[in-house]
């Protein structure tokens, strides 16, 4: 809404940036202030409000479920303090209603969580003591008994004030716990929280050798994350617009997912496709908003079809400026980040991560429809292998624990210069991996991936490594 702004003048030292305000009833003299203002943004600043501050899952992102049940630790929150006592009634449910205008709007199907899978401790009546922002923390317990496996179910949770003088915001009225039902496939997971991204470029070489390599100690993987590498976005001469290209050896991938993909998730790993521009003057950052949308149907169409967990999206080769393509808008980060929101809406439930190379590295620093990037990008890294970035500030919203700051190429000629003891000790949650071959591939020289990952594990896992002994070649 456009309106003139009328701040009085006296008042204009104590109010920082227009995001901080004093009482102006003592205040005499006015100015104008010119633009947009949200008048909400004054109002909240001086309302008192309450919600539910879920401390496991902030960003409420999907969570695993295997065989045993989960607690999600909760608490009431205010943003201020109060005289009296707050409460709050936390009503989950299980509502089909509720459920089915969420997969309307996401485009999804999922599942509403039966009543009989979860359970609020004390029945989510809860109150704040007078003066305190936060109650105790209260648990909300999942059970995985009985779900499909495969199948992703929403739990809808509402916070209702009982405090007259304390409102809730209607951001803040409705949240959606999305579980993913694993059952006995195992974790990758482990204590220092740290992902290990693998890529494996399936033109010459087998995804399935990511699956090969385990901790010494605990028997884990140590990849987490296998990303196919690559498909393409392309621009049809035909139509004018882009589609997705899968070439023969991504296809025969994806065809034979039960003999490459399956296993690695068996063995609890995730398998993304990488999307990659092909030298034809389109790419994420020229894309209009009905392009945005087409493409990111597409990707869902093939994630479906193939069981994929997510995409990984990796802004090179587009050549956005050798190429007069009428139709598309300038190159920028906007169009990129609008495709990774989108992509995480009808998609809520895959992961979504973002190679920091090319238009990304302009800044994805804009809200998109009320979410921080931050909040629909999983995991970003920095590209440039063997060197040290903290970039993660150009994605609003992203903290330390989903980015990776050193990536390493498996097959670069040596190791001593690795910085990975950095990535833990400094507070960053995620590793990369390119390019990882079989070891008797013969242009990997003997012991050096045992030797990479043993600097690479010990860092980050406290473990080295073990390899099965089983090489796989491409076969397809």
């Amino acid at each position: 809404m456009e309106f003139n702004n009328i701040i009085n003048r006296a008042c204009l030292g104590a109010v920082a940036g227009l995001s901080a305000l004093v009482s102006l009833a003592s205040c005499t003299g006015t100015i104008d202030i010119e633009g947009s203002l949200d008048p909400s943004v004054l109002e909240n600043s001086t309302t008192l409000h309450g919600y539910l501050k879920v401390l496991d899952n902030p960003r409420l992102k999907v969570m695993d479920l295997r065989t045993e049940p989960v607690e999600i630790r909760l608490q009431a929150a205010l943003n201020m303090k109060h005289s009296a006592i707050a409460s709050f009634s936390f009503e989950a449910a299980a509502d089909e209603s509720l459920v089915a205008a969420y997969n309307q709007s996401h485009t999804t199907d999922f599942k509403v969580l039966p009543a009989e899978n979860f359970s609020l401790e004390d029945n989510g009546d809860i109150s704040i003591a007078p003066g305190d922002m936060e109650s105790y923390e209260f648990n909300l317990t999942v059970n995985p008994e009985g779900l499909l496996q495969g199948e992703t179910y929403l739990l809808p949770v509402k916070t209702v004030s009982r405090t007259p003088e304390v409102s809730v915001a209607a951001s803040d009225t409705l949240k959606y716990f999305m579980f993913k039902a694993l059952g006995a496939v195992p974790s990758t997971a482990k204590a220092s929280g740290i992902v290990s991204i693998a890529y494996i470029e399936v033109n010459g070489f087998n995804p399935l050798n990511a699956g090969e390599w385990t901790l010494s100690s605990s028997g884990k993987q140590f990849f987490d994350i296998v990303n196919i590498f690559a498909a393409n976005i392309k621009f049809d001469e035909a139509t004018g617009r882009v589609y997705l290209s899968l070439n023969p050896n991504v296809q025969a991938i994806l065809d034979g997912r039960d003999k490459y993909i399956k296993p690695l998730q068996d063995k609890g790993m995730k398998v993304c496709l990488t999307i990659l521009p092909d030298h034809d003057g389109v790419g994420f950052a020229n894309l209009t908003d009905a392009d945005i949308r087409t493409f990111a149907a597409e990707l869902k169409a093939v994630v479906e079809t193939y069981g994929l967990d997510g995409v990984d999206f990796d802004d090179e080769y587009a050549e956005y400026t050798n190429y007069d393509r009428p139709g598309f808008v300038e190159p920028s980060s906007a169009p990129y980040c609008r495709l990774c929101y989108e992509v995480k809406r009808i998609m809520p439930d895959k992961l979504c991560t973002v190679y920091f190379i090319g238009s990304v590295t302009e800044g994805f620093l804009s809200d998109i429809e009320g979410m921080e990037p931050g909040d629909f990008i999983d995991y970003s890294y920095y590209a440039q292998y063997g060197s040290w970035n903290t970039s993660y500030t150009y994605i609003k919203g992203m903290d330390k624990n989903q980015w990776g700051p050193y990536s390493w190429d498996m097959n670069d000629s040596g190791d001593e210069w690795m910085m990975t003891d950095r990535v833990r000790s400094d507070g960053y949650g995620v590793q990369v991996c390119y390019d990882l071959r079989s070891v008797d591939d013969p242009n990997v020289s003997a012991g050096k991936y045992q030797n990479i990952l043993n600097i690479i594990s010990r860092d980050i896992y406290d473990e080295e490594v073990v390899h099965s002994g089983i090489n796989h070649h491409k076969d397809w």
